[in-house]
């Protein structure tokens, strides 16, 4: 017998990352789950079947099309970012903001920081190439950031004493336009319609989108209210605010799930950006759930996960760090548990520990819940699977 086949931790652990993606789904109704794997088209007609040997240009552009299906909740994970708008070199740094070489640089003080539409920072060399943050603040030269990364632990930019993860004068940098509800979904005006999910006066009558916050298991339910004096995003648990949601922030590559109601028909959701060109970072924090993506607009096997030194292999799933991908071959859906194998680097699926599956594909756009198991902080708390194609 499997010595993990009766694991009440490792069953636990699996019905939590369930729990949490499926609590949305079914807190005010049964609906059928439902994932598919976006149909992907560059600029370079490159398909995410043929992606991986393939090289791709800096800043290709591409097209992601996720099927929306009435009376469905879909999970996905947008694997583009907004089109870079400056690239830049630094020029002085502190814990949490960077000094740009151009003064002025090409945009005015406080622009880049305005609700209705935010920007990020994404490193494309150094240290932290691959890390994107929110800009908080802005002069004509100076950008601020949040170095949270959307989560409960603060990695500064510039640490006190200094660490070799520092971000250093010299290192490269874009900024890109992030996303919103509204400048996602729509605003609901004349000049901004819903661009294909449908509002209601109430949320029984509506589509509704999830967002998941990476470290607290906390979900969040919007629907876009349509009762007279209203007509803007807002959010219904937890817990219900009357306020005007539409800037609410999207962080790229985040957890998202889409709820199309039975009386709307099938539809598409199409999403346009760039694909990036550095290895993205991915913060995780300790022994939790990190709710997040493979962030490639390409299919990836586990074999070609490489996702580092501070990856901790082990003998079974609950001494190894576990990689938990969403299946939606069953209803409902569910997570299928994967771990590293520290004789081998083989991966395994729980809880079947004789049989390797390195070679299992996820799609691109697929949910993943990581659980990691050992304590860790600054340049370890984070991971950094390799681009699944070369960029010139």
């Amino acid at each position: 017998m499997n010595s993990q086949s009766n694991s009440l931790p490792q069953q636990l652990s699996n019905k939590l990352c369930d729990k949490v993606l499926l609590n949305a789904a079914f807190s005010l109704y049964h609906l059928r789950i439902n994932f598919s794997i976006p149909i992907i088209a560059f600029g370079l007609a490159l398909s995410a079947m043929s992606i991986q040997a393939q090289t791709v240009n800096t800043t290709p552009l591409g097209l992601v099309s996720f099927p929306i299906l009435h009376g469905t909740t879909t999970f996905l994970s947008l694997p583009l970012e907004g089109n870079p708008i400056y690239t830049g070199v630094i020029s002085a740094t502190t814990a949490n903001s960077i000094t740009v070489a151009d003064s002025p640089a090409p945009w005015t003080a406080s622009s880049l920081a305005t609700a209705a539409q935010p920007y990020f920072v994404k490193f494309l060399t150094g240290p932290q190439a691959g890390r994107f943050l929110l800009i908080t603040a802005n002069t004509t030269n100076t950008l601020t950031v949040d170095t949270t990364d959307h989560t409960s632990q603060t990695t500064p930019i510039l640490s006190s004493p200094s660490s070799s993860f520092d971000v250093q004068v010299g290192n490269s940098f874009e900024v890109f336009p992030g996303e919103t509800l509204a400048t996602l979904f729509g605003a609901g005006t004349t000049q901004d319609p819903l661009n294909f999910l449908v509002g209601g006066t109430n949320v029984l009558q509506s589509d509704t989108v999830t967002l998941y916050t990476t470290t607290t298991l906390a979900q969040s339910i919007y629907y876009f209210d349509t009762t007279a004096g209203t007509n803007f995003w807002t959010l219904y648990q937890p817990p219900a605010s009357a306020a005007n949601a539409n800037n609410t922030v999207i962080y790229p590559y985040s957890c998202i799930s889409i709820t199309r109601r039975t009386t709307n028909g099938d539809t598409t959701f199409p999403a346009m950006g760039s694909v990036t060109s550095v290895p993205l970072l991915i913060k995780i924090l300790s022994k939790t759930t990190n709710y997040t993506s493979t962030q490639y607009p390409a299919n990836i096997a586990l074999s070609s996960l490489q996702l580092g030194s501070n990856w901790v292999k082990g003998t079974n799933s609950l001494n190894s760090d576990t990689l938990n991908v969403w299946n939606a071959s069953t209803t409902p859906g569910h997570f299928d548990t994967y771990y590293q194998l520290s004789a081998d680097s083989t991966w395994r699926k729980y809880p079947n520990a004789s049989t390797d599956v390195s070679s299992f594909v996820i799609p691109a756009g697929t949910v993943l819940c990581i659980t990691k198991r050992e304590n860790v902080s600054g340049a370890s708390s984070y991971l950094q699977p390799p681009l699944p194609y070369t960029p010139n």
